[in-house]
């Protein structure tokens, strides 16, 4: 099992059906509707990585996007991950660890210090994640900057996650 890299800007009209089904299969929330037309939920993510299992079937994904933090008026890379999935029939599989670390090393080679996503820490503490409480949001400019919901994040160089407040501006991912 390995993982493929695809740019999105390079997903096909076949790859994005996949997709979208996968997608579609993995989150059910009534905002999830969103995936039967689209293959984001906010906004397109510059980068993908896939798994086909030994039948071809696409297993799982997991979405990329180089976004910009601020901490005390300085910014600094990170990427963040978005739509991470296993089709229910294909969990169990470390597909998920797997991609991650693809994903880590892609990061790591740009330089980029952060990896940052929004979940639950039963399945991401194991591929060295942890929760933050000061990251604040601000999808509005004309908006309050808010604190984010289930934000964790993965120091990818040397450098900690930083203290203070650390701010994202645009759409989560």
């Amino acid at each position: 099992m390995s993982s493929v890299y695809i740019p999105d800007a390079a997903v096909d009209a076949a790859l994005d059906r996949e997709l979208r089904a996968l997608l579609c299969a993995c989150f059910t929330k009534p905002q999830d509707v969103v995936f039967r037309e689209r293959r984001y939920f906010k906004e397109p993510p510059g980068h993908r990585w896939l798994i086909r299992d030994g039948d071809g079937v696409l297993a799982a994904h997991i979405a990329v996007h180089e976004k910009m933090i601020e901490i005390g008026g300085r910014g600094r890379p990170i990427g963040g991950i978005a739509e991470v999935c296993v089709h229910p029939d294909r969990r169990g599989r470390g597909h998920v660890r797997t991609l991650l670390a693809a994903i880590h090393a892609w990061l790591t080679a740009r330089e980029i210090p952060f990896a940052a996503l929004f979940g639950d820490p039963r399945f991401y503490a194991s591929s060295g994640y942890v929760s933050v409480s000061n990251l604040f949001l601000r999808a509005d400019p004309s908006a309050a900057w808010a604190p984010a919901t289930g934000a964790m994040a993965k120091p990818l160089l040397s450098e900690p996650w930083p203290g203070g407040e650390v701010h994202l501006a645009g759409p989560a991912f």
